[in-house]
């Protein structure tokens, strides 16, 4: 990734013997990270702001307190928002076998979150921190649907309509508007939509809209102009759909688990 080649440079020369190691990334405005490759594993987890990660056919939006599980040889692009503390810990390939080969959501609860930025932050014997490095390992596990992720599809025709949401998410585009754009029938387009995501043209662009809206808000711009800048003439809609996604509103989204 460039803007910060710590991020990768630096990491295997870090572990040393190790575990794994946590690189620390600060800044002050949204920012942004070119696609990256790396034969170790990382967690990218954040203490404050939110980081934005995009794996494969997948992206997620991770607030404070969770993670994205990012396997060595799996490209990847990160962007966070402002006023954002993140962490990309590089773990030795496979150490983590109970995780996937595919990029997926952990749950990073406080125990986890405090022995990472111990290990990060303290002085301690080497058999002392492989031992911390080993229970936090033991303790990362997997938690599918907990965040706000999108399958993209594949189809061609169709991936071309996800990605162009994604790019102007507050396009007021029906199912039936968007098959004319793309020279499809409307019945077509829904069932390749629900067949390739699991999820209707409609539904996905909702999501599309609360994943885009975690940036803005977590860089302190209000949920009222956040619903307008997604298109939504009534922020009391956004805030119910938002709750549908992630199930807070978004106030309670942004404090965050209890630690």
């Amino acid at each position: 990734m460039t803007g910060d080649p710590t991020h990768i440079s630096t990491a295997p020369k870090r572990i040393r013997g190790f575990l794994l190691t946590s690189v620390r990334h600060a800044s002050r405005s949204i920012r942004a990270w070119d696609v990256e490759t790396h034969r170790e594993d990382e967690l990218i987890w954040s203490t404050a702001g939110v980081a934005r990660v995009r794996a494969g056919d997948s992206l997620w939006t991770v607030p404070a307190q969770r993670a994205v599980w990012v396997p060595g040889g799996v490209a990847h692009t990160i962007e966070t928002s402002a006023d954002s503390l993140f962490y990309s810990t590089f773990l030795e390939p496979g150490i983590a076998a109970q995780l996937p080969r595919h990029a997926m959501i952990v749950e990073l609860i406080p125990a986890v979150r405090e022995l990472l930025l111990l290990n990060a932050e303290a002085e301690m014997p080497t058999e002392t921190r492989l031992r911390l490095q080993r229970l936090v390992i033991e303790l990362l596990r997997p938690a599918p649907g907990a965040q706000v992720d999108l399958r993209m599809p594949e189809a061609p025709t169709v991936r071309f309509v996800a990605e162009r949401i994604l790019a102007a998410p507050a396009d007021a585009g029906t199912t039936v508007d968007w098959a004319d754009r793309i020279g499809m029938p409307a019945r077509e387009l829904s069932r390749v939509f629900v067949e390739e995501t699991g999820l209707s043209l409609t539904q996905w662009r909702i999501r599309a809209r609360v994943r885009a809206s975690l940036v803005p808000l977590a860089s302190g711009q209000t949920v009222a102009a956040t619903a307008r800048m997604l298109g939504y003439a009534n922020p009391s809609t956004f805030i119910e759909q938002f709750k549908g996604v992630v199930g807070s509103t978004p106030a309670a989204y942004f404090q965050g688990p209890e630690h």
